[in-house]
């Protein structure tokens, strides 16, 4: 049971990181809560609610450097789900992850910045982001820095300091040119994925253009499948040799065992999800 001495409700990003470092003891920032009491502790002090900070919001930034889709991190998971925005990126494979997660009331608490930041456990959305070439803007007392989220999961601790705040995920455009799939496994639906896997593949003329594929679950932070990914690239989709990328995808990985499954069953599904998402992708793009 959380025991706080202080509850902060600022009104903008710039107040919430102010707060927070003016704040004394150990803190945390809250918007959906789903995860409030397993990501602090009872030791919490206090909390930074982020429900009046205006970072629940989705648009298009087109005249950016990198047109993207701009997601606030305080934007429901079911709200991502539903998105018109986010169907048109990758044939809706942010949407699949967005719809994979817990249980519909979860979805419609469960935030976009929290699901992200639940690297301890195998989130649904991160794999999407990483096959989508997202980006993250985070903001402390130090300005914003923009960080590709692939960096960002390869070092979280170093990228991201306590008292850091995720502003919004940021979504190149061009990923409108892809077809992509999300697979996931579980012990049941309703779980946190044993492995979960996004693809996206950049086909033109029957030939891939580019590939990514992203898996979670995998280790203590969703990873990128590069080699898996050069292998694809300039392959006519027939003869893409999907079976022998989602062998390479698994071969270099070194998972953990828990109570959901083993490290050698991991590591086995992580092959067959990485197959068949791939073949999904593929029969998008047609």
């Amino acid at each position: 049971m959380l025991d706080l001495k202080c509850l902060e409700r600022p009104r903008n990003p710039e107040e919430a990181v102010r707060l927070f470092s003016e704040a004394e003891g150990a803190g945390l920032y809250v918007a959906g809560g789903t995860v409030v009491v397993s990501a602090g502790s009872p030791n919490l002090d206090f909390l930074v609610d982020l429900g009046r900070a205006g970072l629940d919001y989705e648009r298009v930034v087109a005249g950016a450097d990198v047109p993207h889709l701009a997601i606030g991190a305080a934007t429901r998971i079911s709200d991502l789900a539903r998105s018109p925005e986010a169907s048109r990126l990758a044939t809706g494979v942010l949407c699949q992850a967005a719809s994979a997660v817990a249980s519909h009331t979860i979805r419609n608490r469960a935030t976009v910045g929290g699901n992200v930041l639940s690297w301890a456990f195998p989130s649904d959305l991160p794999p999407a982001l990483l096959a989508l070439d997202a980006r993250a803007l985070l903001l402390a007392c130090r300005g914003e820095t923009e960080i590709d989220l692939d960096e960002f999961f390869r070092a979280p601790r170093d990228a991201f300091r306590k008292g850091d705040l995720m502003v919004e995920v940021r979504v190149p455009l061009e990923a409108s040119r892809f077809s992509g799939s999300f697979l996931k496994s579980g012990r049941k639906r309703l779980d946190v994925a044993i492995v979960n896997c996004a693809v996206a593949l950049d086909v033109e003329g029957g030939v891939i253009r580019e590939a990514r594929i992203a898996l979670g679950g995998v280790d203590s932070v969703p990873v990128r499948a590069r080699e898996a990914e050069g292998l694809l690239a300039g392959r006519p989709v027939a003869e893409a040799g999907f079976e022998d990328a989602a062998r390479a995808a698994a071969e270099p990985l070194e998972p953990r065992s828990d109570h959901r499954a083993s490290a050698g069953y991991r590591k086995k599904l992580a092959a067959v999800l990485a197959r068949r998402a791939l073949v999904r992708a593929a029969g998008a793009s047609r």
